[in-house]
Order: structure tokens, then C-alpha cells, then sequence
């Protein structure tokens, strides 16, 4: 069994959508071209991720143009209630033949307290756990008219749940991982810390009597025939968005992580590579892809997601950047040492990008044994 490949399908798209004219505005059109790349492209599927869009309907919208490719919906638990999910699962799947996953979401504060789920963090996962159960439940028995003079149901396809994928890193969102998830999602980074996470999450789901169907990881990716061609590619992210861009984001973010005891020129990273990064963009000049090699065939960069990683912990910004061939060789490595059976990947703009990936590695990732 193969590496699944996954990709990002999200109006979060641009040359550089993380900076100031590199996003392109909403385009419904847009987001149908991209589904049917990766519907024709072999991907696995796509993560409809919680963007201002809503998930469901963005894959709702892309699945009527595509007929093989599975969504992966972004849902927060408890934010819809568990009966009307279940409905909205199951015609989804009655009427794309049963091609709905979902990530399990819990969410921050920040974004919670726009819609009034003032809970507290380990209470989150434990009204979950209940929540999940129920659109299980439902989802499992069907829905049926309420109008008893048509009596008509919507039931899963013969034998099917919906499958669960999700994480958790706190000790509370790992035993709820390990009860709740089919599929167990980190962002990636080094191989070992990889490890790690997987290996407690394997012992979370033990505890639970349970274990998961598959272990994935989500990265950025830029594949070229040669890895001269994919470094000037990874390059061009950077000059694109400038370096006083990508300066003023990062000293935005250190004195919010500092709750301003330090800027970008006064910042004190962990170790002497990230230092190294702020130092030469606090100076006004930008690192060489290699100086922004991480190891296991990752490179720090900027995603949608996350500006360049100079604090080494949160969501990591990192890429796979190559030929064709090192790529899958990490990857081969990284599945055989981590147990890892998916990848999310995503690449700007996402069109293009994909059909590098569908032409290079999703082949590739298919075979790996």
C-alpha cells in the first residue's frame, strides 16, 4: 500500500497569498479548475480547510464537478449541531457516492469566541467525544422526511462511516484522539519529532482499545525535474514577497510572542540556525535555500498557514523541495521510520503546483511499499 496524496483545495491561492497583492480574490471558477486537477491528477483527495469559506460548501461546490477525489471537510465540533451534521454528511455522500471524510476540529480561543463556544480547552475535547458519538449514531441510522406522506430516507452507503481525522497535542486532545479518530494528522517536521507524535498517539489509541487506520502529516511541496529548477522556484517565494514583507510579519509576531520585550532585531531564537534566519532578514537580506535546509529533505518556508518558522514550535512552514526522486526517497524514509500512510500537501499557486505534483510524485507515492 501506497502513500496517499492529498492536496489543498482552498481560496487561500496566489503566487504569494500570504502577502499583499500575491492573493487572488474568491473565485468560484477558480476553485472548480483546482478540484478537477486534483480529481484528474490520481490525488487521493483534498483538505477543505476553515478559511473565511465555509468547508462544506466549498466541497459541496467542487464536488458536483468531480467524481473520484474524497473531501477532507474541516468541521468544529459542537459548532453545528450533531443531528443536522449527520444530515448534511449523508447527502453528501448520497450524492458524490460516499467521498466525504471530515477533520475533527477544536479549535483556539480566538477563533471559538466568534461564535460564542466559550468553553474551556480540555472541556472542548470531552464535549466532542460525545458529539462525535452522536453523529455517528445518526449518521449510522439514516435520516428520514418529516413529511409521512413521502416516505423518504437517505442511509450511508451499504457498510460506510464517515471517516474522522484530526489531531491533538495536549494530554487531553491525545486520549481524544486516540477515542475519536479514524486518522491521526501532525503538521510535519523532523522525522523524530514525528516519531514522537505518532508514537503517543499509538499509545493513546491502545488505552482507548482502539487503533488508527492511517498516520498523515501535512507539508508544503515543490517538485521540479531537477533540484536546481525546484530551489529557484522555492527562491522566487521569497523574493516575491520581499524582504521587508517578511520582516514586518515576523517582528509582528515576536513582540506578540513577547508580549513586546522584543522585535525581530532583538529576538533570541532557540537555536543558531533560526537566529541566523532572523539576523540576515532583520538585516534586510534573505536566506539561500540552503541555509533554510531543516534536515529529512525539508526546507523552513512560508505557507499560507505560517510565515517562515524562526521560533520552532506552533504550525511549521516546511517544504519538500526537489526532484522527484530524493523527494519520494524522503518520503519512502519518513513512512518506513514514522509509519506514515497520507500526505496533505499544498503548493502556490495551487493549480500549478498540483500538476507538478500529480505529474512527479503522486505516481510515485502510489507505489511505495
Amino acid at each position: 500500500m501506497g502513500v496517499k496524496t492529498f492536496w489543498y483545495l482552498t481560496q487561500a491561492d496566489g503566487d504569494y497569498p500570504w502577502s499583499p497583492g500575491g492573493l487572488f480574490p474568491v473565485d468560484g471558477a477558480r476553485q472548480i479548475e483546482l478540484a478537477k486537477t486534483i480529481d484528474d491528477g490520481g490525488f487521493e483527495g483534498a483538505l477543505v480547510a476553515t478559511w473565511p469559506n465555509d468547508p462544506f460548501i466549498s466541497a459541496t461546490w467542487a464536488a458536483a464537478h468531480t467524481t473520484r477525489m474524497k473531501f477532507l471537510v474541516a468541521v468544529y465540533a459542537n459548532m453545528t449541531p450533531a443531528r443536522l451534521l449527520a444530515e448534511k454528511a449523508l447527502t453528501f455522500d448520497a450524492f458524490s457516492g460516499g467521498r466525504l471524510l471530515i477533520n475533527s476540529v477544536n479549535g483556539r480561543e480566538n477563533i471559538l469566541t466568534k461564535y460564542d463556544m466559550n468553553v474551556p480547552h480540555d472541556e472542548r475535547y470531552e464535549l466532542g467525544e460525545q458529539y462525535w458519538a452522536d453523529f455517528r449514531r445518526i449518521y449510522a441510522e439514516g435520516t428520514e422526511s418529516n413529511f409521512p406522506n413521502t416516505p423518504l430516507r437517505i442511509d450511508a452507503p451499504a457498510g460506510h462511516q464517515v471517516p474522522l481525522w484530526g489531531t491533538g497535542d495536549s494530554p487531553a486532545g491525545l486520549a481524544n484522539s486516540g477515542k475519536v479518530l479514524d486518522t491521526y494528522l501532525a503538521m510535519l517536521r523532523e522525522t523524530s519529532f514525528i516519531e514522537d507524535k505518532f508514537s503517543a498517539a499509538r499509545a493513546a489509541a491502545e488505552a482507548a482499545g482502539r487503533e488508527f487506520t492511517d498516520f498523515g502529516a501535512l507539508t508544503g511541496v515543490i517538485v521540479r525535474p531537477t533540484k536546481a529548477q525546484a530551489h529557484d522556484r522555492f527562491r522566487s517565494l521569497f523574493e516575491k514577497t520581499g524582504v521587508e514583507q517578511i520582516a514586518h510579519v515576523l517582528d509582528n509576531a515576536v513582540r506578540r510572542r513577547t508580549q513586546g520585550k522584543q522585535d525581530l532585531k532583538t529576538f533570541t531564537a532557540r537555536d543558531a540556525q533560526r537566529q541566523g534566519w532572523a539576523d540576515k532578514i532583520a538585516s534586510g537580506r534573505l536566506p539561500e535555500p540552503e541555509e533554510l535546509y531543516v534536515g529529512d529533505g525539508l526546507y523552513a518556508g512560508i505557507t499560507a498557514w505560517s510565515p517562515l518558522d524562526i521560533f520552532g514550535t506552533g504550525s511549521s512552514a516546511v517544504y519538500y523541495v526537489g526532484d522527484p526522486d530524493s523527494i519520494t526517497d524522503s518520503v519512502r524514509t519518513l513512512r518506513g521510520r514514522t509509519g506514515l500512510t497520507a500526505l496533505i500537501l499544498a503548493g502556490w499557486p495551487l493549480i500549478e503546483e498540483a500538476k507538478w505534483v500529480a505529474e512527479h510524485l503522486v505516481p510515485r507515492f502510489d507505489e511505495l511499499s
